[in-house]
């Protein structure tokens, strides 16, 4: 070997050996079948236990599914013993976002093992940071492929907010024929620039969500058809008699425009007798509902963020002592320290509206379940600028779901059976969210029964992700415990 090759392969060898002590693994290996034996399946096809029954993964499949005593084994099978514990299929965030920096040491742990620890092993990014996001359909190879650790990755690519350089039909075109899963639509877009967006993705059949945009509004987007909506809270802003004829040169102005208009609009709310106030808002609502009633569009539900932002604001020395904020990075908890962390901004000498706006959009998901309107479950997690801990906040989303009238069952179902059937409008498969036989093998192998308390879904004594098992002494250890 010529010896000015030596330093150059000394490197490679040196990064590749690096690389595979971040992500875990070298080569995708194939593995031994794993049988789940005398579990209390939780198959989510309906709100049912199916008491001491077996689960047969093989690759990345589940392969066989019956009762303990009927179902065969196969000889050189890892054997999990699940008696007096409940098997469920993993969760699913169905809007966060991916930055780079989560494989850097900006976070003390990596969001994808965080989700990993918490049995969510689906994640759709609703968009990624940086220029291209091309990153994320690198690690969506990676982890399909074994070489990196994390949830199986659906990601849009950097989202169309509007201010184009360039045409956004080309915009468009780019991301279908990059691969990337869906588009998204962000607030700022002109009612053209929308209307091109939405005619173009429709010619390419390429799923499209995001906001409702400012200029736009809900009638707009209902008219052109988007497939998705991305939070409920983005039903606020037709509450707020916004000028839609206006147009501002720069985001930050349309923003701050929209926000005091907001502001403005319900400023009388907050002078009402509690009595009267319910009255006004089950008005308001009814007017959003009557619009999408028969629609079936489906609505992410990201009610964790309002529930973080009162913490912040009213409560902050005990949204400090979370004990999952200890994986934040810690530049955003020196921000919150300082008073400069996103919503202390946002909300800065109206604070008061943060209470009133979480109240709205809770109607607003009681009342979007009520027309059956597909809904998602999601928490905005994955950016580091609100407090949102990645794969942690999915159990608080579904606390709130809980307290405003879904079953455990039902708000389970909205990160799992729904989610899945949603992903199959998008590229045609059905391939998780339940636990039959041809879905693919992600499962949490739970303490207690979540159908009876949802909070029991903490309770984890194990993660498989595409057919990949995590016991606790594996989850220990990427949390660092």
């Amino acid at each position: 070997m010529p010896r000015r090759l030596l330093p150059y392969l000394m490197s490679t060898i040196g990064l590749w050996i690096l690389w595979t002590q971040m992500t875990g693994s070298a080569l995708a290996i194939e593995k031994q079948p794993t049988a789940f034996i005398h579990a209390n399946l939780i198959p989510m096809t309906t709100a049912t236990v199916l008491f001491d029954h077996t689960v047969v993964v093989e690759g990345k499949q589940i392969t066989v599914v019956g009762p303990s005593n009927d179902t065969e084994i196969p000889d050189n099978a890892n054997v999990i013993n699940c008696r007096n514990a409940f098997l469920m299929p993993g969760l699913s965030d169905m809007h966060m976002h991916l930055r780079y920096s989560w494989i850097s040491d900006a976070w003390p742990v990596s969001p994808l093992k965080l989700y990993i620890a918490n049995g969510v092993t689906t994640i759709r990014c609703f968009g990624p940071g940086g220029k291209t996001g091309k990153y994320g359909l690198n690690w969506q190879k990676d982890i399909d492929a074994g070489r990196l650790v994390g949830p199986s990755i659906l990601t849009c690519g950097p989202m169309l907010g509007g201010h184009f350089k360039k045409d956004p039909e080309q915009i468009v075109i780019k991301q279908k024929y990059q691969r990337f899963d869906f588009i998204k639509i962000y607030s700022y877009v002109t009612k053209e620039e929308y209307h091109t967006i939405l005619a173009t993705a429709k010619k390419l059949n390429i799923y499209t969500a995001g906001h409702i945009p400012f200029q736009v509004g809900l009638d707009g987007v209902l008219a052109e058809g988007m497939d998705e909506i991305a939070h409920i809270e983005e039903f606020l802003w037709e509450f707020s008699d916004l000028d839609r004829q206006r147009y501002f040169e720069n985001k930050e102005a349309w923003m701050a425009y929209a926000v005091q208009t907001t502001f403005d609009r319900f400023a009388p709310f907050l002078e009402l007798n509690p009595q009267e106030k319910e009255q006004k808002l089950e008005v308001l609502v009814a007017t959003i509902l009557d619009k999408l009633k028969d629609r079936q569009i489906p609505v992410c539900t990201t009610l964790v963020v309002d529930d973080l932002i009162e913490q912040k604001l009213f409560y902050p020395e005990q949204f400090l002592r979370k004990p999952e904020n200890r994986f934040l990075p810690a530049g955003y908890l020196d921000r919150f320290r300082k008073g400069k962390e996103k919503h202390q901004m946002q909300f800065k000498g109206g604070e008061v509206f943060a209470p009133f706006k979480y109240m709205l959009d809770k109607k607003l998901l009681v009342g979007l379940k009520k027309i059956n309107i597909p809904l998602l479950l999601s928490t905005d997690a994955g950016t580091g600028r609100m407090g949102i801990v990645p794969g942690f906040s999915i159990h608080d989303e579904l606390r709130i779901l809980v307290e405003n009238g879904f079953t455990p069952y039902e708000a389970i179902a909205a990160g799992t059976i729904v989610a899945s059937g949603i992903v199959k409008r998008m590229n045609g498969q059905d391939d998780f969210g339940t636990i039959v036989p041809g879905k693919r093998a992600d499962l949490i192998l739970l303490q207690k029964n979540p159908l009876e308390d949802v909070a029991n879904v903490r309770k984890i004594s194990g993660v498989m992700a595409a057919g990949q098992w995590y016991d606790q002494k594996a989850i220990a250890e990427m949390l660092g415990n």
